[in-house]
Protein backbone atom coordinates (compact mmCIF):
# COMPACT_ATOMS: atom_id res chain seq x y z
CA UNK A 1 0.00 0.00 0.00
CA UNK A 2 1.09 3.21 -1.07
CA UNK A 3 2.47 5.76 1.87
CA UNK A 4 1.49 9.33 2.18
CA UNK A 5 3.80 10.24 5.10
CA UNK A 6 2.04 9.08 8.03
CA UNK A 7 -0.41 11.92 7.56
CA UNK A 8 -2.71 11.06 9.88
CA UNK A 9 -0.48 10.24 12.59
CA UNK A 10 -1.88 10.78 15.94
CA UNK A 11 -5.20 10.78 14.77
CA UNK A 12 -7.79 8.23 15.95
CA UNK A 13 -10.56 6.63 13.54
CA UNK A 14 -13.70 4.86 13.42
CA UNK A 15 -15.10 2.84 10.21
CA UNK A 16 -18.41 0.88 11.51
CA UNK A 17 -18.64 -2.47 9.63
CA UNK A 18 -15.17 -2.82 9.48
CA UNK A 19 -13.89 -6.24 10.16
CA UNK A 20 -14.11 -7.27 6.13
CA UNK A 21 -14.73 -5.56 2.78
CA UNK A 22 -14.82 -2.12 2.11
CA UNK A 23 -15.12 -1.07 5.87
CA UNK A 24 -11.83 -3.46 6.24
CA UNK A 25 -9.79 -1.32 3.49
CA UNK A 26 -10.76 2.31 5.10
CA UNK A 27 -9.32 1.12 8.43
CA UNK A 28 -6.55 -0.22 6.54
CA UNK A 29 -5.99 2.81 4.42
CA UNK A 30 -6.67 5.30 7.29
CA UNK A 31 -4.29 3.15 9.78
CA UNK A 32 -1.61 2.50 7.12
CA UNK A 33 -1.46 6.24 7.31
CA UNK A 34 -0.67 6.78 10.89
CA UNK A 35 -3.98 6.93 12.13
CA UNK A 36 -5.20 4.10 15.05
CA UNK A 37 -8.24 2.67 13.89
CA UNK A 38 -11.08 1.31 15.59
CA UNK A 39 -13.20 -1.44 13.73
CA UNK A 40 -16.40 -3.28 14.66
CA UNK A 41 -19.21 -5.00 13.56
CA UNK A 42 -22.40 -7.17 15.05
CA UNK A 43 -19.39 -10.24 15.64
CA UNK A 44 -17.10 -10.56 18.71
CA UNK A 45 -15.29 -13.09 16.74
CA UNK A 46 -14.78 -11.15 13.60
CA UNK A 47 -13.55 -8.02 15.06
CA UNK A 48 -11.00 -10.21 17.24
CA UNK A 49 -9.88 -11.33 13.81
CA UNK A 50 -9.64 -8.02 12.14
CA UNK A 51 -7.65 -6.15 14.88
CA UNK A 52 -5.19 -9.35 14.56
CA UNK A 53 -4.85 -8.74 10.76
CA UNK A 54 -4.26 -4.87 10.87
CA UNK A 55 -1.90 -4.99 13.89
CA UNK A 56 0.49 -7.66 12.02
CA UNK A 57 0.99 -5.00 9.84
CA UNK A 58 2.13 -2.45 12.21
CA UNK A 59 -1.54 -0.81 12.54
CA UNK A 60 -2.49 0.14 15.99
CA UNK A 61 -5.69 -0.94 16.01
CA UNK A 62 -8.70 -1.88 18.71
CA UNK A 63 -12.26 -3.01 18.52
CA UNK A 64 -15.36 -3.67 19.69
CA UNK A 65 -18.57 -5.64 18.90
CA UNK A 66 -21.11 -3.42 17.89
CA UNK A 67 -24.80 -3.24 16.39
CA UNK A 68 -25.22 0.41 14.43
CA UNK A 69 -28.68 -0.14 14.94
CA UNK A 70 -28.27 0.37 19.05
CA UNK A 71 -27.64 3.60 19.92
CA UNK A 72 -25.83 2.33 23.52
CA UNK A 73 -23.65 0.26 21.39
CA UNK A 74 -22.57 3.27 19.14
CA UNK A 75 -21.84 5.23 22.31
CA UNK A 76 -20.04 2.43 23.68
CA UNK A 77 -17.91 2.30 19.99
CA UNK A 78 -17.32 5.59 20.66
CA UNK A 79 -15.74 5.47 24.14
CA UNK A 80 -13.84 2.57 22.90
CA UNK A 81 -12.44 5.57 20.74
CA UNK A 82 -11.87 8.01 23.11
CA UNK A 83 -9.92 5.36 25.14
CA UNK A 84 -7.10 5.75 22.96
CA UNK A 85 -6.79 9.72 23.24
CA UNK A 86 -9.33 11.40 20.69
CA UNK A 87 -11.93 10.81 18.09
CA UNK A 88 -10.92 12.49 14.90
CA UNK A 89 -12.30 10.71 11.93
CA UNK A 90 -16.09 8.70 12.15
CA UNK A 91 -16.77 6.33 8.83
CA UNK A 92 -20.48 5.08 9.18
CA UNK A 93 -19.74 2.60 6.82
CA UNK A 94 -22.08 -0.30 7.84
CA UNK A 95 -24.81 -1.01 5.25
CA UNK A 96 -27.01 -4.14 4.54
CA UNK A 97 -28.63 -4.41 0.60
CA UNK A 98 -31.84 -5.95 1.19
CA UNK A 99 -34.27 -8.72 -0.73
CA UNK A 100 -34.02 -7.67 -3.89
CA UNK A 101 -37.83 -7.03 -5.26
CA UNK A 102 -41.13 -5.08 -5.66
CA UNK A 103 -41.56 -3.25 -2.19
CA UNK A 104 -45.35 -4.74 -2.09
CA UNK A 105 -44.04 -7.89 -1.49
CA UNK A 106 -41.09 -7.10 0.43
CA UNK A 107 -41.26 -8.69 3.64
CA UNK A 108 -41.61 -6.38 6.62
CA UNK A 109 -38.90 -7.45 8.96
CA UNK A 110 -36.14 -7.28 5.81
CA UNK A 111 -37.06 -3.66 5.06
CA UNK A 112 -37.17 -2.75 8.39
CA UNK A 113 -33.54 -4.11 9.18
CA UNK A 114 -32.33 -2.18 5.99
CA UNK A 115 -33.62 1.37 7.55
CA UNK A 116 -32.48 0.49 11.21
CA UNK A 117 -28.88 -0.16 9.65
CA UNK A 118 -28.22 1.91 6.98
CA UNK A 119 -30.30 5.12 8.27
CA UNK A 120 -30.42 4.49 11.84
CA UNK A 121 -26.88 3.53 11.97
CA UNK A 122 -25.99 6.47 10.29
CA UNK A 123 -27.76 8.70 12.58
CA UNK A 124 -26.24 6.92 15.46
CA UNK A 125 -22.92 7.26 14.81
CA UNK A 126 -23.23 11.10 13.03
CA UNK A 127 -24.81 11.74 16.50
CA UNK A 128 -21.98 10.82 18.89
CA UNK A 129 -19.37 11.91 16.46
CA UNK A 130 -20.64 15.05 16.49
CA UNK A 131 -20.69 16.73 19.96
CA UNK A 132 -17.57 15.35 20.26
CA UNK A 133 -16.00 16.95 16.79
CA UNK A 134 -17.91 20.33 17.69
CA UNK A 135 -16.43 19.79 21.37
CA UNK A 136 -12.80 19.95 20.37
CA UNK A 137 -13.35 22.37 16.86
CA UNK A 138 -12.16 19.66 14.61
CA UNK A 139 -12.95 15.62 12.92
CA UNK A 140 -13.92 14.71 9.77
CA UNK A 141 -17.20 12.32 9.46
CA UNK A 142 -17.73 10.84 6.21
CA UNK A 143 -20.99 8.94 5.71
CA UNK A 144 -21.45 6.17 2.92
CA UNK A 145 -23.07 6.91 -0.22
CA UNK A 146 -24.82 4.28 -2.86
CA UNK A 147 -27.00 3.20 -5.48
CA UNK A 148 -30.07 5.34 -5.25
CA UNK A 149 -28.58 8.15 -3.47
CA UNK A 150 -29.80 10.55 -6.52
CA UNK A 151 -32.31 8.72 -7.77
CA UNK A 152 -35.13 5.79 -7.42
CA UNK A 153 -33.93 2.40 -8.12
CA UNK A 154 -36.71 -0.60 -9.02
CA UNK A 155 -37.07 -3.51 -7.02
CA UNK A 156 -34.16 -1.78 -4.72
CA UNK A 157 -36.19 0.33 -2.91
CA UNK A 158 -35.28 -0.26 0.84
CA UNK A 159 -31.46 0.17 -0.08
CA UNK A 160 -32.15 3.05 -2.74
CA UNK A 161 -34.42 5.17 -0.47
CA UNK A 162 -31.97 4.42 2.71
CA UNK A 163 -29.27 6.11 0.22
CA UNK A 164 -31.52 9.17 -0.60
CA UNK A 165 -31.90 9.46 2.56
CA UNK A 166 -28.16 9.52 3.88
CA UNK A 167 -27.34 11.84 1.04
CA UNK A 168 -30.10 14.41 2.14
CA UNK A 169 -28.88 13.80 5.70
CA UNK A 170 -25.00 14.26 5.79
CA UNK A 171 -26.17 17.41 3.48
CA UNK A 172 -27.90 18.49 6.36
CA UNK A 173 -24.91 18.44 8.46
CA UNK A 174 -22.94 20.07 6.68
CA UNK A 175 -24.96 23.20 6.70
CA UNK A 176 -25.34 22.71 10.35
CA UNK A 177 -20.97 22.44 11.12
CA UNK A 178 -20.79 25.16 8.61
CA UNK A 179 -17.76 27.74 10.35
CA UNK A 180 -17.43 24.84 13.41
CA UNK A 181 -14.08 23.07 11.81
CA UNK A 182 -15.85 20.00 11.81
CA UNK A 183 -16.13 18.62 7.89
CA UNK A 184 -19.16 16.24 6.82
CA UNK A 185 -18.14 14.26 3.84
CA UNK A 186 -20.23 11.89 1.38
CA UNK A 187 -18.74 8.90 -0.58
CA UNK A 188 -19.85 7.16 -2.92
CA UNK A 189 -17.48 4.45 -3.60
CA UNK A 190 -19.33 2.99 -6.59
CA UNK A 191 -19.42 -0.70 -7.69
CA UNK A 192 -17.46 -2.44 -4.64
CA UNK A 193 -16.70 -6.40 -4.93
CA UNK A 194 -17.96 -7.80 -1.46
CA UNK A 195 -20.47 -10.09 -0.18
CA UNK A 196 -23.34 -7.21 -0.67
CA UNK A 197 -22.80 -7.65 -4.38
CA UNK A 198 -22.11 -11.48 -4.43
CA UNK A 199 -24.49 -12.64 -1.81
CA UNK A 200 -27.70 -10.88 -2.82
CA UNK A 201 -31.39 -12.53 -1.31
CA UNK A 202 -34.48 -12.65 -3.98
CA UNK A 203 -38.23 -12.53 -4.15
CA UNK A 204 -39.35 -15.25 -6.08
CA UNK A 205 -39.57 -15.07 -9.50
CA UNK A 206 -37.34 -11.87 -9.92
CA UNK A 207 -34.26 -13.94 -9.55
CA UNK A 208 -33.58 -13.96 -13.36
CA UNK A 209 -33.24 -10.02 -13.62
CA UNK A 210 -30.19 -10.50 -11.81
CA UNK A 211 -27.97 -12.45 -14.54
CA UNK A 212 -26.81 -9.11 -16.22
CA UNK A 213 -24.98 -8.09 -12.56
CA UNK A 214 -21.97 -9.71 -13.22
CA UNK A 215 -21.53 -8.30 -16.62
CA UNK A 216 -21.76 -4.65 -14.72
CA UNK A 217 -19.17 -5.63 -12.15
CA UNK A 218 -17.40 -6.85 -14.54
CA UNK A 219 -17.12 -3.60 -16.15
CA UNK A 220 -17.17 -1.45 -13.16
CA UNK A 221 -16.80 -3.20 -9.77
CA UNK A 222 -13.39 -2.72 -8.32
CA UNK A 223 -11.58 -4.26 -5.21
CA UNK A 224 -12.06 -2.91 -1.79
CA UNK A 225 -9.19 -1.41 -1.29
CA UNK A 226 -9.03 0.29 -4.88
CA UNK A 227 -12.25 2.03 -3.52
CA UNK A 228 -11.15 2.86 -0.18
CA UNK A 229 -8.30 4.80 -1.66
CA UNK A 230 -10.14 8.34 -1.85
CA UNK A 231 -11.03 8.46 1.30
CA UNK A 232 -7.58 9.39 2.57
CA UNK A 233 -8.21 12.08 0.11
CA UNK A 234 -11.62 13.20 1.74
CA UNK A 235 -10.10 13.25 5.52
CA UNK A 236 -7.29 15.42 4.45
CA UNK A 237 -9.14 17.93 2.45
CA UNK A 238 -12.55 20.21 2.61
CA UNK A 239 -14.32 17.87 -0.37
CA UNK A 240 -17.80 17.72 0.44
CA UNK A 241 -18.10 14.11 -1.79
CA UNK A 242 -16.19 11.83 -4.04
CA UNK A 243 -18.20 9.60 -6.56
CA UNK A 244 -16.29 6.76 -7.85
CA UNK A 245 -18.41 6.19 -11.17
CA UNK A 246 -18.51 9.98 -12.91
CA UNK A 247 -18.83 9.45 -16.56
CA UNK A 248 -14.77 9.71 -16.93
CA UNK A 249 -14.87 6.63 -15.03
CA UNK A 250 -17.31 4.95 -16.70
CA UNK A 251 -15.71 5.04 -20.03
CA UNK A 252 -12.69 4.51 -19.13
CA UNK A 253 -12.82 1.64 -16.28
CA UNK A 254 -15.02 -0.45 -19.05
CA UNK A 255 -12.53 -0.15 -22.07
CA UNK A 256 -9.93 -1.21 -19.61
CA UNK A 257 -11.90 -3.88 -18.40
CA UNK A 258 -13.26 -4.96 -21.69
CA UNK A 259 -9.45 -5.02 -23.04
CA UNK A 260 -8.59 -6.89 -19.60
CA UNK A 261 -10.50 -9.54 -20.33
CA UNK A 262 -12.83 -8.89 -17.66
CA UNK A 263 -16.41 -9.88 -19.67
CA UNK A 264 -15.08 -13.20 -20.19
CA UNK A 265 -17.02 -15.74 -18.47
CA UNK A 266 -14.33 -17.33 -16.43
CA UNK A 267 -13.12 -13.91 -15.28
CA UNK A 268 -16.41 -13.10 -13.33
CA UNK A 269 -17.03 -12.04 -10.10
CA UNK A 270 -18.98 -15.32 -8.43
CA UNK A 271 -22.52 -14.74 -7.53
CA UNK A 272 -24.81 -16.29 -5.61
CA UNK A 273 -29.02 -15.55 -5.95
CA UNK A 274 -30.94 -16.89 -2.82
CA UNK A 275 -34.87 -16.84 -3.57
CA UNK A 276 -36.92 -16.31 -0.44
CA UNK A 277 -38.62 -19.68 0.77
CA UNK A 278 -35.59 -21.67 -0.52
CA UNK A 279 -32.91 -23.68 1.78
CA UNK A 280 -30.66 -23.18 -1.52
CA UNK A 281 -29.51 -20.79 -3.59
CA UNK A 282 -31.64 -20.76 -6.53
CA UNK A 283 -29.46 -19.26 -9.41
CA UNK A 284 -25.65 -19.49 -8.73
CA UNK A 285 -23.45 -18.02 -11.72
CA UNK A 286 -20.12 -19.37 -10.90
CA UNK A 287 -16.51 -18.69 -12.71
CA UNK A 288 -15.67 -21.74 -14.90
Amino acid sequence: MESHGGVLRGRVAVVTGSTRGLGFAMARRLGSQGATVVVSSRSGADVAAAVERLRAEGIPAFGRRCDTGDFAGVEALRDEALCHGTLDIWVNNAGVSGVYGPTASTPVEDFTQVLRTNILGTFHGSRVALPVFLAQGHGDLVNLYGQGDRGPVALQNAYASSKRWVRQFTETLRRETRGTGVRVHGMNPGLVTTDLLRRITSQPGYEQRLGGLQIVVALWGQSPDEAAQPLLDLVTSHAAEFRDLTKVALITRGVRSVLAGRLRRANRMPLDVIVLGNQRPAARHQQH
